[in-house]
Order: structure tokens, then sequence, then C-alpha cells
């Protein structure tokens, strides 16, 4: 495993940071001041925006107040810097375009999705003729509203004395990175970066230390992420930036079937379950003060009964769209949502094609791959020294989740020691546990027929080694397979990954659930507390671009799964039986 290492030094010269190249800078003007507009990365600091734009650290904060208790990722802040040179509207998003040769006004303005009107209107005189070199303001122009409240819609606040500490951070290089990524991840220049190490080219390779200088804002510990390789870093996409709005417009779209009385019931059941915990969102959203129309539409499961509920100028002006429940609509949805640029949640799972190219998409519940991949990371931080044996389902509906743990077994192995992974067969597993001492069985099925031949041979098997101490890891649909008794559930503590967990016995459940009872009547089931945290939290976070401290029933994580892609959830819980009950042993992250 790799650590990151904080040591602290004398003292760096004023010029260690020198500010970056501003071709690639987007602008922003409200109240007639002009501000960068910064979107974060994983590895950003204060100190580095400070350093970067040259702006004093206190107008910083006094134009982004919380930035000085840590720079959250993919977060977007606006520096102050000074007054606006023209009069335009608040809000209005600009970009300066150096010309270069050959280019016109037609061509810059098609490349940055504006109006040849609007140059013209913002730089008088280029009708007569671009010159290479010249700067032109090329005002863009976002086609959805949203994210994040205005600067000055944001409460006055009394900025933070705030001091800085010098620091080094010693960070090995990974696979595919260059002196570049690592620079611009941590807002170091290049140059900086190879006079601190002493080297004498840019080149650098897998496995080598860099010591990195950083400044260290006193307000609260800097929190340092590992660097993603170079493909994992998305650039962001400055169309993805959506002005705020005083009233937003949300849809829910959930298939209650009332105009088909032959219906899945079971779906209507969902469907009707999830709307309660969405009112309960709703209420929660209002008392904060968010002013929102939010529309639950009876939605057909058909394609064209779908298109003709989509194709109205009612859904086209939504700023978010939650739903539909499943996955064959949410496809549908998906796709018009990509069209039109609207951000749409899927509340439930969903085909992954659907994220592919697709930057407006958001899946909030993990995949069954990604939950075998965290639990592959659990057996590796947590079974180092046991005999861990991997066993073939041996059947294709199953295959995708034995590849998706061998996979990410075999890479987190590398990093850690090289840890053993036995695979094995059905048939001939058992011939590996170990007859005294710890052995971890894993077994990624979901065919109930195999696994109670599976726990009916493990026990077999253990009967004649009473010193074997073995730990099962399955999957999650084994909840719902009452043959495999409680007994055999604790003996050799099951364990699998969830996207999920209902834990009544929770602080935050339990307030949740007195606010369904007074609300409905009724006791809170898993589809209910599901809808809340999903409403409640991609609204919070889209559309108020504010913090939620914890979720009910869920753990949110949400990462681009390829360059120009959606976001998937990367967290999920790991559950495992104890005593006859089942446990969260903690939530984990891929």
């Amino acid at each position: 495993m790799k650590y990151f290492i904080l040591v602290c030094v004398l003292a760096f010269s004023k010029g260690m940071f020198a500010q970056v190249d501003t071709k690639d800078w987007v602008y922003e003007y409200s109240n007639g001041k002009k501000y960068a507009v910064h979107i974060a990365q994983a590895g950003n600091t204060l100190w580095g925006i400070h350093t970067t734009y040259n702006v004093p650290v206190d107008d910083i904060v006094a134009a982004n107040p919380g930035i000085e208790k840590g720079v959250k990722e993919g977060y977007r802040y606006l520096i102050p810097l000074g007054g606006a040179d023209m009069k335009v509207q608040s809000g209005t998003i600009v970009r300066e375009h150096v010309v270069e040769k050959g280019e016109t006004a037609f061509s810059i303005a098609k490349k940055y999705n504006s109006s040849v009107d609007d140059l013209l209107k913002y730089n008088p005189g280029i009708d007569k003729g671009l010159k290479v070199g010249q700067v032109l303001k090329v005002i863009i122009t976002p086609t959805t509203e949203t994210i994040p409240p205005k600067q000055a819609d944001k409460p006055a606040v009394t900025a933070p004395s705030i001091t800085f500490t010098d620091t080094v951070l010693v960070y090995e290089v990974k696979t595919s990175e260059t002196l570049y990524t690592i620079s611009k991840r941590f807002m170091v220049p290049v140059n900086e970066l190879q006079k601190f190490n002493n080297l004498k080219s840019s080149n650098i390779k897998s496995g080598d230390v860099l010591r990195i200088p950083l400044k260290k804002e006193n307000v609260k510990q800097v929190q340092i992420r590992e660097v993603q390789p170079k493909e994992d870093v998305r650039k962001v996409d400055e169309t993805l930036i959506f002005k705020s709005k005083t009233k937003y417009n949300i849809a829910v779209l959930l298939s209650f079937g009332l105009n088909d009385k032959s219906g899945n019931s079971a779906l209507k059941n969902l469907a009707t379950e999830f709307y309660m915990g969405v009112e309960l969102a709703a209420d929660s959203l209002e008392k904060l003060g968010f002013d929102a129309t939010i529309k639950v539409i009876d939605i057909p499961l058909d394609s064209i009964g779908i298109m003709k509920v989509l194709n109205t100028a009612e859904m086209k002006g939504m700023d978010l769209i939650f739903g539909p429940l499943v996955p064959q609509s949410a496809d549908i949805v998906g796709r018009w949502c990509g069209q039109q640029k609207i951000r749409m949640v899927c509340p439930s799972a969903c085909n992954s094609s659907l994220l592919k190219s697709n930057p407006y998409i958001y899946a909030s519940v993990t995949t069954d791959m990604t939950q075998q991949e965290v639990l592959a990371k659990y057996t590796i931080d947590q079974f180092k020294t046991a005999q861990i044996i991997l066993i073939n389902p041996g059947n294709s509906k199953d295959q995708e989740l034995f590849d998706a743990y061998r996979k990410r077994f075999i890479e987190l192995s590398k990093k850690n020691g090289n840890i053993k992974l036995i695979e094995a067969k059905l048939s001939d597993f058992t011939t590996f546990i170990r007859k005294s001492g710890e052995s971890v069985v894993v077994f990624p099925s979901r065919d109930k027929g195999n696994v109670i031949s599976f726990i009916n041979s493990l026990h077999k098997a253990v009967g004649k080694s009473p010193n074997a101490d073995v730990t099962v890891l399955g999957v999650k649909e084994w909840g719902g397979f009452d043959d495999v008794s409680g007994y055999y559930k604790t003996k050799y503590k099951i364990t699998w990954a969830s996207s999920s967990d209902l834990n009544y016995s929770l602080p935050d459940t339990q307030t949740l659930l007195r606010l369904y009872r007074k609300k409905f009547r009724a006791d809170m089931n898993k589809a209910g507390a599901h809808g809340f945290d999903v409403v409640y939290y991609f609204t919070k976070t889209l559309l108020m671009k504010e913090d939620v401290s914890s979720e009910v029933i869920n753990a949110f994580d949400l990462k681009a799964v390829t360059t120009g892609g959606g976001y998937e959830n990367q967290s999920c819980f790991i559950l495992k039986h104890e005593d006859y009950q089942l446990i969260r042993v903690g939530v984990f992250y891929e």
C-alpha cells in the first residue's frame, strides 16, 4: 500500500509558485465584477488557487465562504479579479480567445457554441477584420440552467484569519503519469518541480518518488488524495457549468400504472413507496429555503408512451429529472436527457452503456461489478494472512462477477506484497481450505441452487477440520435465500457488499422513521428511505451545490466512469453476519 507523507520544511521563496497560462481561463461577470471560474480537481488547495490567480486569500474566501475548510473536488469557485471591463448581464460566462491564423468570426463563434452577433457586440471593430494575436471576448451560453448559488445569494461572512505552513508531499509516481499531469493536479509549475527534485529533464517513470512543495492552511488540515493515473483524470467540460436560478423545475418519473389495472403490482408498490420518500425529501428541502416545483409523473413502460411524455415543452424545461425505476425505461429517458442536456439521476440499477459519452447521467446505485471490486479491496485490507480461495461459479450469468473480483484482487495484490489468490471450482474448492487457521472462500454466484450446494459442501468439509476458521464472501442476493439458515450465515461469517443498508438502530434512520410515521402513519421500508436519500442528496448537491453530511440508507461517492461520460456511485457497504444479525462493517470505496 502506498502512503502520502507530509514533512515540514523551513520556508520556500515567494516566487516558488508561478502563475499558469491564462489562455484556458473562463470568466463570469456578476454585479459589475469579473471572476475567474475555477473547477477544483483532487489535490487543489486554497494556497494553490491563491498563487495561480494571484488573488489575496481573504478575497477568495469572501467570494467563496467555506473554501477555507478545504477545497472540494468538482466544486465551482469564483475567483474575484476586479471590476468588469464591459457591461453584461450578471451570470454571463465569458472566455477570452486569442485569434490564430486563418480564423474567422464565424469559426470562433461555432467553436464555443456562441454567436457572431455576440462577438460583434462585445468586440467592437472586428467586423473590419481580425488580427492574429487579438484577444476576443466570447460569450458562452449554457444550454441548461443550474449550479451553483450566486455569490450575492450567500450570507455575508467575516473572513477567517488564515495562515499557511510550508509542507512537502512525498509522492510516488504511478503508471502513465507525467510531470505535467502532477503539476496541474497539485498546482505547482513543472519548472519548480524540476528544481525542487533536481531533475535535469521532465522525464519521470512509474515508481519514481517526487517531493512536492505545498502550502497547508492552518484553518484545517489539508486533505491529500491519491492522484489518479492520467487516463482517469477528467478534464472539466465547461459546457457543464450551469447558471443558478431562484426557482427550479424537477420531474420525478415513476410507473404507478394508474391507467393500467393489469400492470405489475410489485412495480406499482415500489413506485408508491419511493414517492413517499420523495415527499419527505421535498419537505426537508423546503425547510432549507429551496424553491422548486417538483412534478411527479406516472410514466408508461412502452417506448412510444415514454417519448410522448418527454417531448413536451414542460419536460424540456426541467432542471433535473429523477427516474424511471425500470432500467429499460431509464435508457430511453437517459438518451433523451443527453440530447436535451438535462441532468438525470437513475435511482435504481441502470445499464452501464447509458453512462458512456453522456455526462448528464448520475447512477446512484453501485453496479454488481463495482460491489465485487470493493469486496476484493476489503479482502486485501482485512485478510492478508489468510488462505484466499476464489471459486469460479461455472455459469455465464455469474462470470462477470467472478471476473470483476479476480481482476481487482490481482491489481491490488501487486501493490500489497503479492497476496496469493487460489482459483478453484465448486467441485474441488474444499481441498484448499486450511485444516487449522484462517481461510476466506469467495463464491460470487447469484444462483440459489449453486449457493445451496456450495454451503453443503463447505459445511461437510469443515466438519472434518474442527480447527478451521472459515469466512465466506458472497453477493447481496444471498440475503433472500431462506434455505441458507442463520446458523450457517453466522458460523461462516457470510459477508457481502451492498449498495444500501437500512439500519433502524442508527440515529439518522430513526429520525427519518419518525417523520415517515407522522406523515404517512406507516412504517418506512427500504424503497421509501431510498427515495428520500436520492432526491435529497442530488437536489442539494447538484442544484443547491451544498454538502450532505450523511445519508440514511446509502453512501454516495460519484465519479465519472470515462472521460466525457456519466457518473457512477463508487461506494457501498460491507455487511457481515455476526451473532445471527447482519451488521454493517463499514463504508468502502472503489
